[in-house]
């Protein structure tokens, strides 16, 4: 019995929707190779549909057990979990690994920055919020499990 994912954090899920809007996810089948947001790594993403599995080669999915941006990121661009293109729209151009940086890794300064910015932008955040959880909880509903083997991610 393959494990199943954690569940994943929530700034992933604004990550993938980035990723997706960024035309960072090059789908190849059930492999998809998706960009990081400065294109100074790319993740592969392999999906075995019929067994309901998922890998991926970025930091949280191979080291924290939650399937990361990329992961999620195919999945939204192979329609196996629909997500508000809105929402996508929103996060085109977020320079993730620089804000990463910027704020140590503290994802939750991070989320903050990027809230701040869409709030500025007249985005309503209740309507983002709500198309935020509905992703997660569709997610959480694949109960995808962890396709073997892993992959390292890319140094």
């Amino acid at each position: 019995m393959a494990a199943e994912w954690k569940p994943s954090p929530v700034i992933k899920i604004y990550e993938a929707l980035g990723a997706v809007a960024d035309g960072r996810v090059e789908v190849d089948g059930d492999t998809a190779r998706v960009a990081s947001s400065d294109t100074a790594k790319t993740y592969d993403v392999r999906h075995d549909p019929a067994a309901g599995s998922i890998t991926a080669n970025d930091n949280g999915s191979y080291w924290q057990g939650y399937l990361g941006y990329p992961g999620i990121a195919y999945l939204m661009v192979r329609g196996v979990l629909a997500y508000d293109s809105g929402l996508a729209a929103e996060l085109v151009g977020v320079p993730w690994k620089e804000l990463a940086t910027r704020y140590r890794n503290d994802w939750a300064k991070v989320e903050k920055h990027v809230r701040d910015d869409l709030a500025e932008r007249g985005v309503d955040l209740g309507r983002f919020d709500a198309g935020l959880a509905e992703i997660s909880s569709r997610l959480e509903e694949l109960a995808l499990t962890k396709l073997s083997p892993r992959l390292r991610p890319p140094k």
